[in-house]
């Protein structure tokens, strides 16, 4: 028997392809390694962004409801709602009043102080008076912010 290596028999016996000829593809494409770099940095960016939106205080006061309102006259409603008071923030609440047809016909804004001994559990309740171009149908909260972030 002659020199035979196992590599070349068994490419003989099964049609091995030489070695000079590149695979047939496979259906998938392989990434390069730029687009395998940009993707995991791009992956990074995307974790940081939704870690720092997770972990940033909240922008707005938490448990704002509307209580309750008073229509007392033409020039004049009332808006009852409750705010979570923060212990070091001011908080600033816009408030207006709406006719029948859901124009606004009053706006007014409440500062709330902030604090110190802010209970989580006990929402303060805040009244104000909403003073009103014509017959208003209600009167509400439409936002609170803290006043150190003031809205643009």
């Amino acid at each position: 028997m002659g020199d035979v290596t196992a590599t070349a028999d068994l490419s003989s016996r099964y049609g091995g392809r030489p070695s000079h000829v590149s695979p047939p593809p496979s259906g998938r494409r392989r990434m390069s390694r730029p687009a395998i770099i940009a993707t995991v940095v791009g992956l990074a960016a995307a974790s940081g962004v939704a870690a720092w939106y997770g972990l940033a205080p909240n922008p707005t006061p938490d448990g704002t409801k509307d209580v309750g309102y008073e229509i007392v006259d033409s020039t004049l409603t009332r808006a009852t709602f409750s705010v979570q008071p923060d212990d070091s923030r001011d908080i600033v609440c816009a408030v207006r009043a709406v006719n029948a047809h859901d124009a606004v016909v009053g706006f007014t804004e409440i500062d709330i102080p902030a604090d110190p001994a802010a209970d989580s559990s006990t929402p303060q309740v805040v009244t104000t008076d909403i003073a009103t171009t014509q017959l208003a149908a209600s009167g509400h909260h439409e936002s609170c912010w803290y006043a150190d972030d003031p809205q643009i």
